[in-house]
């Protein structure tokens, strides 16, 4: 044996072995942290969530032409409204109503009516009924979420392909709204933009109503998580993919264990999602990808809260909770409320 490898080989088994013991150990090296929160049911665009007893509210936002930041999905308003306009080239009073129907991503065919927020009377939209019914009950008004028919069936799956759902309320609601109305509901507010006006107001909003712990910022891109940090760095931050591309590779190359973690969710796609809508093709039989090998890892105090969206079937959502996630944003609420309930609460983390 050559003098290296008498003292590389001896050296490299320790590493590992460290590298094991430390990974199930987490504690030992990192000072443990009390989440604020932990979200098990994610409302993906607020569907039905106050009814569904919601956790977290996933939220994209945008800035208007006046300065008002809007929750919406997309930049551009052609998808969602049918006029080709972005957002920031109109004042908020100016912003058309959102379709009667709108297409759900991750259930091909099927289709869901603007579940969304009616904005109370005064406050930046019309008049709205008083009250709305759900599956548990009257939601307390005057500021409901309204219902549509998919939000009623019993069963844990999405409507069959065909069914259809119309919203009474189309208007766009401000951030401002949300935050009037759910003072305490958790939410997640992605930036997508690179615009520092729009991220110093929501970061001023989420100060004036005392929301830093309870709101999380989002964005795909590091150069637009260092700005919302550097606007308010006492709101706690999800991972962009470059950073979960980053724990990836540390994972396999052993130094998971030895570094701090700032970022407290990482709320990714399950990868039997991404192999069935954005790969066409099913998984194979046993086949769990490569991200959630990490959340096992990162499940144990200190580390970030996992969250996998967007799932909308009762198999998806037992498959991302036997993966040991924290919770699953959804397109349909009331289906995994429905799931959680016969499930159980969930078991304490030791």
């Amino acid at each position: 044996m050559s003098p290296l490898l008498y003292y590389a080989l001896p050296a490299l088994g320790s590493y590992v072995m460290l590298s094991f013991f430390f990974l199930r150990r987490p504690r030992l090296l990192h000072t443990p942290w009390v989440p604020a929160f932990r979200p098990r049911l994610g409302a993906h665009r607020g569907g039905d969530s106050m009814a569904q007893r919601a956790d977290l509210l996933e939220l994209d936002c945008h800035l208007t032409r006046d300065g008002v930041v809007v929750v919406s999905h997309d930049k551009n308003l052609f998808r969602q409204t049918g006029v080709n306009r972005d957002v920031g080239s109109l004042n908020f009073e100016d912003l058309p109503l959102l379709k009667e129907e709108l297409e759900v991503y991750f259930s091909p065919g099927k289709s869901v009516g603007c579940e969304r927020w009616a904005a109370p009377t005064g406050v930046g939209s019309p008049p709205q009924p008083p009250a709305s019914s759900s599956p548990l009950g009257p939601i307390p008004c005057p500021w409901a979420l309204v219902p549509t028919p998919e939000i009623l069936l019993p069963s844990f799956s999405p409507p069959p392909p065909g069914h259809f759902a119309r919203g009474a309320d189309r208007h766009m609601v401000r951030l401002e709204d949300l935050f009037r109305r759910f003072p305490r509901t958790p939410m997640s507010v992605e930036v997508k933009e690179r615009n520092e006006e729009l991220i110093h107001k929501i970061a001023g909003l989420v100060r004036h109503y005392d929301r830093n712990e309870i709101t999380i910022w989002a964005s795909e891109k590091s150069s637009i998580m260092k700005k919302c940090k550097a606007a308010n760095p006492e709101m706690p931050t999800s991972f962009t993919l470059s950073r979960g591309f980053w724990v990836l590779l540390f994972y396999y190359l052993g130094l998971l264990p030895f570094i701090s973690i700032p970022e407290k969710f990482l709320i990714c796609f399950l990868p039997t999602i991404i192999n069935r809508y954005l790969l066409g093709s099913a998984p194979a039989s046993g086949y769990k990808g490569e991200c959630p090998v990490v959340v096992g890892k990162l499940q144990a105090p200190p580390s970030p809260q996992v969250v996998f969206w967007c799932l909308n079937e009762e198999s998806d959502f037992e498959a991302a909770f036997n993966l040991g996630a924290t919770g699953v944003i959804t397109d349909y609420p009331t289906a995994l409320r429905c799931y959680l309930d016969s499930r159980g609460p969930p078991a304490l983390a030791s």
